[in-house]
């Protein structure tokens, strides 16, 4: 393990937007000399996998998540996550993009959010085939992927946005259509400023009454929209999302565990320790140690 869990960027590519069939990736990944695919890292983009054939498990944030025929999963920026080698055996397309080609292209009205679909704190990350009724994701990413790989640069970057849009709003339709009734919302986005506050701020601060200041929004309020969105308490979120955070450096990096206590805002390692088995049930060490 490297001391730094390893911190991946796709402008390292070159290209803010890459679509690979699962041979294509796989043999990328192969070639790929920064970091190890196949171990745990830290991307800073967006990445979905489909699977046309046969099934492939991915893995996810300490879960396997498995795909099959139709199988969609939207990983996030800042989730940690690694490749199997099986993924040689199944078919597929993977597609990779940030943010900079969303802002580029703009294809996300100011009303309009994917409020659920990359959100994996209220919501599974993957989409079955079942799931989606009369939306076929196979067919929107086959034309991507035709697309991306077309001798006809004229207007190309365009219509891989157009193309891209509508499978993400399909993909949050199908999300939508299967979440919680009746959620307002203004919950949804205020649900996603806060996480999105938290991932920056949580080592800095864990008090939950700060985060609804900087929000402009009441306690109450806030512990509301967490609670009904997660059936967790503000307060058992913001521990959950910091407890992962110590999982992700103690089973991705050989820093110790003083050093991973320093980098999640405890200043004492013995603060950190008693708050890591008070939410898991184990100590830091012997976290790391099991198989």
């Amino acid at each position: 393990m490297t001391k730094k869990l390893p911190e991946i960027y796709l402008e390292k590519h070159s290209k803010n937007i890459m679509v690979m069939s699962f041979e294509q990736l796989f043999t990328m990944l192969s070639q790929a000399t920064d970091h190890d695919p196949f171990t745990p890292h830290k991307i800073k983009f967006y990445l979905i996998l489909l699977v046309t054939n046969n099934t492939y498990t991915h893995f996810v944030d300490f879960k396997s998540y498995e795909l099959r025929e139709g199988s969609a999963l939207f990983v996030t920026k800042n989730q940690v996550h690694y490749f199997n080698k099986k993924l040689q055996e199944a078919n597929g397309f993977g597609i990779v993009f940030n943010h900079l080609f969303v802002n580029q292209h703009y294809f996300l009205t100011d009303n309009f959010r994917l409020n659920r679909l990359f959100n994996y704190h209220i919501e599974s990350p993957v989409i079955h085939q079942e799931e989606m009724g009369e939306d076929i994701l196979v067919e929107l990413i086959a034309d991507l992927h035709k697309e991306y790989y077309s001798k006809n640069d004229f207007a190309k970057s365009e219509i891989l946005a157009s193309l891209l849009r509508v499978l993400l709003i399909k993909a949050e339709r199908a999300k939508e259509l299967r979440a919680i009734p009746n959620v307002n919302m203004h919950w949804l986005e205020t649900f996603s400023k806060f996480k999105d506050m938290l991932e920056s701020e949580y080592a800095n601060t864990r008090n939950s009454r700060k985060y609804a200041q900087k929000l402009f929004v009441s306690y109450k309020l806030l512990n509301d929209i967490v609670k009904r969105l997660t059936g967790k308490t503000v307060k058992a979120f913001i521990d959950n999302f910091v407890t992962v955070e110590i999982k992700r450096y103690l089973i991705s990096t050989s820093l110790s565990v003083n050093e991973i206590s320093y980098k999640t805002g405890f200043e004492e390692p013995a603060n950190m320790i008693k708050f890591f088995k008070r939410n898991t049930g184990s100590t830091p060490l012997k976290y790391r140690q099991q198989p």
